[in-house]
């Protein structure tokens, strides 16, 4: 995901140090603005007290039994509200792994609030297995209904409140980006010397690219223009300029997804990006193929995303085999190219594309 308008899902820094600056922030991010570079930093000797830290009232945990207020008494807490297939809650992850192992012997503790956007986020087997797959080692709180989520006012994933060691929230910040400002704020909670080494992510994490692409776009009737109620057999798109996207052939529509009711199906994108992520799943629950093109070839080797195969026929395709965001293509850098997504088979469900 990246400088988009504003939505529910952020590729860039949004806001820091206090809420009432989202609406600013907001207005800037849609005028194609990096907001990190008008962010600057935080005065971490004046930090507000905006309010207690609500109360965790989970549907379940995983990695940790569940966490009362009175056991985060005393400890600074970072609550990091997230959900599986937002490409921008993962590329956080190594900072927060990072915060989390540099900083707990110190009395950070990490709160991931899992809130799902879309339903099959809300199978607990799911988010276990998105857990274990993006190695997330800190306590998750399922929020399948949103309270914790209501409970913070919160509006963006990801999403992060810092508490300090009394439960008073003192610090939040709404998408990517940011993280020294972060991690400085950690530091400052936590009393750790100015001198004491900083946190490390390793190997350099993926990020926003910084540069005006495609917006997300949801495919559902209940969040895009791309699809219509139902089912129809739509007709073939031809070139289409970035960002307009269209289905071709028989799709149902419905509001979080369309279906592919034939093989043949597809999705046409017009592109200006680097990176292309397609949430998918199938109806059946079993795996399922889907043909991925670049203007109407394979996608070449220099431009293929994390899931993509070549078969023995040389198409490029993606295989679907669980609810989940499939990387389909990685440039060099921020190009125009026409992507299609083609159905092997009745069932494929697409949920929506994030750029970068």
């Amino acid at each position: 995901m990246s400088s988009e308008r504003p939505r529910r899902r952020f590729g860039y820094l949004i806001a820091a140090g206090v809420i009432a600056v989202i609406a600013l922030a907001s207005v800037l991010v849609a005028a194609g603005t990096n907001s990190s570079s008008i962010s600057g930093s935080v005065d971490t000797s004046n930090l507000p007290d905006l309010r207690p830290a609500p109360a965790l009232e989970a549907t379940g945990w995983i990695n940790s039994p569940p966490l009362a207020k009175s056991t985060l008494t005393g400890k600074v807490v970072l609550y990091d509200i997230w959900t599986y297939s937002c490409i921008n809650c993962v590329r956080t992850f190594p900072y927060v792994r990072a915060w989390y192992d540099r900083y707990r012997a110190d009395g950070l503790v990490v709160v991931g609030v899992h809130s799902p956007e879309f339903d099959f986020e809300k199978v607990h087997g799911n988010v276990e297995s998105a857990v274990k797959r993006l190695n997330v080692t800190w306590p998750v709180a399922l929020d399948n209904d949103k309270t914790i989520w209501n409970a913070f006012d919160n509006h963006y994933w990801p999403a992060d409140y810092v508490a300090d060691r009394t439960g008073e929230l003192r610090y939040s910040h709404f998408g990517e980006g940011d993280y020294t400002n972060t991690e400085n704020v950690l530091r400052t909670l936590l009393g750790v010397a100015p001198a004491s080494p900083r946190a490390t992510a390793g190997t350099k994490p993926e990020t926003a690219s910084g540069k005006p692409v495609n917006p997300e776009t949801y495919l559902g009737t209940g969040l895009g223009p791309v699809a219509r109620s139902g089912g129809h057999d739509y007709p073939p798109a031809g070139t289409l300029p970035p960002p307009q996207a269209a289905l071709e052939g028989p799709w149902k529509g419905e509001p979080e997804k369309v279906t592919s009711t034939a093989t043949g199906a597809a999705i046409a994108v017009g592109l200006h990006a680097q990176s292309v992520n397609l949430v998918l799943a199938t109806a059946t629950g079993k795996p399922m193929e889907a043909v991925v093109t670049l203007d109407n070839q394979p996608v070449p080797g220099n431009a293929r995303g994390a899931d993509i195969r070549v078969d023995a026929s040389g198409r490029t395709i993606v295989r679907v085999t669980a609810p989940d965001m499939y990387r389909l293509v990685l440039l060099p850098a921020v190009e125009d190219h026409q992507l299609r997504v083609v159905a092997e088979a009745p069932g494929l469900e697409a949920y929506d594309f994030t750029f970068g």
